[in-house]
Order: C-alpha cells, then sequence, then structure tokens
C-alpha cells in the first residue's frame, strides 16, 4: 500500500535511490540478493536496473557460481566512469576547485588563497575561471559531468543556493549558484562545509556502517552536524546544530556570531594562538621562545601547524585547558543526542598533540565511554574535496533530498 502524499513517480524515484545506496554501500550483487535486501520484487529491481544499464549508471560484471551446476548470479554495480564532478571548497585560508570521481577520488585539483578582502564575484570569477582551466586542461566537456558542488562555512540556504554570512569570509549573503548558473548549464548545489562532509560520511565513510551521528569538525572554527536515521538533520528554517557556538562560562568574548561567549571564543586557532602568545616567556616555554626567537607576535593561527606540537611543558600545559574544554563540550553533546558514533575531523585534530590528547581527555570524562564510539574520521585526507563532491552525488546521482 502506498502512503499519503506518495506517487508512483516518488515511489519510483525512492526505490531507485535505494538501490544505488545499496550497490554503493556494499558494491556489486546479484538483481536477487538486491530484490531480497531492499524487500522489492524481482520484477520490479529488474526493469529498474534495465532503466538504469541502458542510462549507463549501472553495468554488469562478473559472476557468482550457485549451489546448483551450471546456475550463475551475474553481479551488477555502479559504474564509476559514468560521470564526474566539479566542485568548489571554499575555507577561510584556501579555496580547493577540483575534478572528482564516483568513488569519491580527487582527479585533478587547485588551490587558490581565499580572497575575503574582495568582492565576492570577483573571488568566484577567479574561482570560475580555475574550473574551466581544469576541465580544458583535462580535456573534458560539461556533458561528462553531473554538477557542480560548493560548501562554504556559515548558514547557507541551499534550495536558493546562498551563502548567508560566511564566517571570515565575506559578510552579506551571496547567491552562489546564480553566479555559477551563469557560467554553465549543469546544475549548482551549495551547502555548508559541515553539512557536505556530513553528506560524506554517509556516501563513502561511517555512514555505510551506523545510521546517527555526531560530527564534529575543529579548526579553524568549531563546526557540528547531527545525522538522524542516514539523514542529516535541519529545522524547518534549515538551520542546524552549531556546536561552536554554545554558550560556555568564561571571559564571554564576543564571538564572530554577534553572541558573547562562545566555544570558539576559547578553542578557535586564533583564540588557541591568542592564548599562546599571552603565556610565551623565556621561563615559561622556553622551546617555544626559541623557536620564535623571543617574539611571541610570530605565533599566529594561520602558522600553527608549525609550533603546535613543539614538545614544550608551559606550551602544553596551555594546550591541554583547550583540548580538555572542547572534550568537555563534544561529551555533553553526545550525552543529549546519543549517536552510534561520534566522527571528528579538521586542522586541529590532524595536529599530533591534539589528535593523541583529545580522546585521553573524553575517555578520562567519560567513565561509561566504549571503544570505537569516537573516532577520528577515514575521510580526514579528504576534506579538501569530498563535502561538495558528496553534494552533487548525493542530489544528482541518487536524487535523495
Amino acid at each position: 500500500m502506498i502512503y499519503s502524499g506518495m506517487n508512483l513517480v516518488n515511489l519510483r524515484t525512492m526505490n531507485r535511490s535505494k538501490l544505488l545506496k545499496l550497490l554503493n554501500d556494499r558494491g556489486p550483487m546479484p538483481r536477487k540478493d538486491i530484490s531480497a535486501e531492499l524487500g522489492l520484487t524481482p520484477a520490479a529491481v529488474t526493469q529498474i536496473c534495465s532503466e538504469l544499464l541502458e542510462e549507463g549508471v549501472l553495468e554488469e560484471g562478473g559472476a557468482l557460481e550457485e549451489a546448483r551446476v551450471g546456475r550463475k548470479k551475474i553481479l551488477i554495480g555502479l559504474n564509476y566512469r559514468y560521470a564526474y564532478i566539479l566542485g568548489v571548497c571554499i575555507e577561510s585560508e584556501d579555496t580547493t576547485v577540483f575534478i572528482g570521481n564516483l568513488r569519491g577520488e580527487c582527479l585533478r585539483r587547485r588551490v587558490l588563497k581565499t580572497d575575503s578582502g574582495a568582492e565576492p564575484e570577483n573571488f568566484l570569477r577567479q574561482v570560475a575561471d580555475t574550473l574551466r582551466q581544469l576541465q580544458r586542461d583535462a580535456g573534458m566537456n560539461d556533458r561528462q559531468f553531473l554538477g557542480i558542488g560548493v560548501s562554504v562555512p556559515g548558514p547557507v540556504a541551499r534550495q536558493a543556493g546562498i551563502s548567508e554570512h560566511a564566517y571570515r569570509i565575506w559578510n552579506e549573503p551571496v547567491k552562489i549558484a546564480d553566479f555559477f548558473r551563469k557560467q554553465t548549464d549543469l546544475p549548482v548545489i551549495v551547502e555548508n562545509n559541515v553539512k557536505a562532509f556530513a553528506e560524506a560520511e554517509l556516501i563513502f565513510g561511517a555512514g555505510k556502517e551506523v545510521s546517527n551521528i555526531l560530527l564534529v569538525k575543529w579548526g579553524p572554527g568549531v563546526g557540528s552536524a547531527i545525522v538522524i536515521s542516514k539523514r542529516v538533520y535541519d529545522n524547518q528554517k534549515g538551520d542546524t546544530s552549531e556546536l561552536g557556538h554554545v554558550h560556555i562560562s568564561g571571559k564571554n568574548k564576543l564571538c564572530r556570531c554577534g553572541r558573547r561567549g562562545c566555544l570558539e571564543t576559547e578553542v578557535s586557532t586564533h583564540a588557541v594562538a591568542e592564548k599562546v602568545r599571552d603565556s610565551c616567556t623565556e621561563s615559561r616555554m622556553p622551546m617555544v621562545w626559541n623557536f620564535c626567537h623571543g617574539a611571541p607576535e610570530r605565533l599566529q593561527a594561520r602558522n600553527i601547524r608549525t609550533w603546535a606540537d613543539i614538545p614544550d611543558s608551559g606550551l602544553r600545559k596551555v594546550l591541554d585547558k583547550v583540548i580538555e574544554k572542547m572534550a568537555d563540550v563534544t561529551l555533553n553533546a553526545e550525552r543529549l543526542l546519543a549517536p552510534d558514533r561520534v566522527i571528528c575531523f579538521g586542522d586541529l585534530f590532524r595536529l599530533s598533540y591534539f589528535k593523541q590528547k583529545f580522546p585521553e581527555f573524553y575517555r578520562k570524562l567519560d567513565i561509561t565511554y566504549e571503544e570505537g564510539s569516537l573516532e577520528y574520521s577515514r575521510l580526514s585526507s579528504r576534506t579538501d574535496y569530498i563535502g561538495p563532491l558528496a553534494l552533487v552525488f548525493n542530489e544528482i546521482l541518487l536524487q535523495d533530498r
């Protein structure tokens, strides 16, 4: 029985999406096994597969021998050469422009300095020119691409393709999708960077194994996303979770969001650099003092990778307080949401000392900690492109939105 509001076209699209997700998660399968897994009739599976084979989205592979002699099951799977994806990952420091494939791999990329001082349209024009250059270098035209995915920090109106406020990049609404649609006929999907990464986890990462996830991004700021029953949560206004803007007790510093006392004011890369500079003296941090040649002002958020892992006990006292605060707030969120897994990613989690100490503090604070409930994303090496790629894969190929 088809439930109220569901017509045959919607049902067909939903079944197609489920089939493609299954093959993406499990790899090639016989039609009979697909039918059993999805609870669809063999005839329905055959029809969907036939249409997708004709389109080139699926391909037939090898065969499995059945128990009965001479019987073979033909495997059917995704055709990862079917199409490619153009993407743009805008962050406060750098912007990555790339060509990716349906396996979640980056084939070509260029990294631009994010020009927050330029007019948004001028910067986006530079990005669009770089996309075109990548296509020319690869000898590829628009017909070979599913669409363009764009991720950006801050709130995004996805339906309209508008970045409402990209923190530390631009303060006003920017019609990103409209801009790129003037340059190409390809579909354009724009989303917040952490929500885009959450979609990537569902398609290429932990979402293949669990249904409910809390994602935490740390560096340069703090971002988060919630996955419930394999869907990224947002409310009717399109708002999502903002772990970085949870109010904590402290100095009530003014946050970039306009509020005071947010977690980000204490643990962002800029806040960490400021705390270290304030404490850096020759007697307190001798190794760091020598590193910066007695000039603490050289210790900046932009070069945190060069000094955060210095084995200086004074430095580590400062960092420990920051890491413990981040672990405490993350644990509170985990207790409230009760996800199957907490997935961490971001620049600070990639620094050796932060990567080592964060789970230590987390376990120390959580006496009921279960091994495996907290992990670093297996997609961490792909954070500069995997989110925008997943947006197009999910919305255009899977038609799941």
